[in-house]
């Protein structure tokens, strides 16, 4: 209810508007009767948007204050849908019963920046779509309307294209002007799936490659209390005649701490490493490590 009473207070609106323009010789406005030009017989008479008019409108337009290159604004009258166009000539039919248009003169501002989409991808293939446009839009289409479909032929193939944008208004004049022209994005655009990115198989460990367990894999600590190098070294190769059980070369007793200057031979165990007890009692200048000392 609410859409169905703004449509007809616009309905009204435009009526009272009609009847001002009637009672004044400034501009001109008639309700006509309208018709495919296609109708007409003229090629490609549809491919614009210039109109035939009859003869009788031709002379309340001669006694108006009109400017020239006529353009009119079509609005009608039952859905109040509205653009605008320009003249053709004065040779239509009078007196038949089709859509029921008002005819309202206007005046329209330079076009000097509009934006196209194309319906189709294959328009921006097109030879020369500077030449094309220039020789459609200056044969067909005296002003654009932000919100009409305007199209565009090139030999058998035909082009349709939405007015997305204008300036500086929503309704233009292309004639006799500088246009920038710009297209957005075709309808029928379809974006290319995002590619799978390939997958890259982990590096394999040299040593597990080799079959052989990593030796001391956790932090490094220096003797000299400096911090040290997390950088692991490799583990050293066992000698040559080395083998298990109780014949173990002194090999083993060396240790190798990650970023230290060099390596600490620890003695195996015997009985310099036990504690010296004076009077029974441990000595309280005893050290925990009582064997021979070792310069780092």
């Amino acid at each position: 209810m609410a859409g169905s009473s703004s449509l007809q207070w616009q309905a009204e609106e435009a009526w009272q508007a009609y009847l001002r323009q009637q009672r004044s010789r400034i501009g001109w406005a008639q309700y006509l009767r309208c018709r495919p030009m296609a109708l007409l017989g003229k090629a490609g008479a549809d491919d614009g948007n210039r109109v035939v008019m009859p003869a009788s409108a031709l002379d309340g337009i001669s006694s108006a204050l009109v400017d020239y290159p006529l353009m009119f604004r079509v609005q009608n009258a039952a859905t109040l849908d509205a653009t605008n166009c320009g003249m053709l000539e004065f040779g239509a039919e009078e007196g038949f019963e089709d859509d029921l248009v008002l005819m309202t003169s206007t005046s329209l501002p330079k076009a000097t920046s509009v934006k196209l989409r194309p319906h189709t991808m294959d328009f921006l293939g097109a030879k020369d779509l500077k030449q094309l446009l220039e020789f459609n839009v200056r044969l067909n289409t005296p002003c654009v309307t932000v919100g009409d479909t305007i199209a565009v032929a090139e030999g058998d193939r035909r082009y349709l294209l939405d007015v997305v944008e204008a300036k500086p208004a929503d309704a233009v004049s292309t004639l006799d002007t500088d246009c920038e022209v710009d297209f957005a994005t075709p309808l029928d655009y379809v974006q290319p799936p995002a590619p799978v990115p390939a997958k890259v198989a982990a590096a394999p460990c040299q040593d597990c490659a080799h079959g052989s367990e990593r030796r001391f894999v956790g932090v490094g600590i220096r003797m000299d209390g400096k911090p040290a190098e997390h950088t692991p070294a490799a583990a050293p190769a066992p000698e040559a005649g080395s083998s298990g059980g109780k014949g173990k070369s002194a090999s083993e007793h060396v240790l190798r701490f990650f970023g230290g200057r060099g390596s600490v031979a620890v003695p195996p165990p015997g009985p310099k490493m036990a504690k010296k007890k004076v009077d029974g009692k441990e000595d309280k200048e005893a050290k925990w490590f009582t064997g021979q000392k070792y310069t780092l």
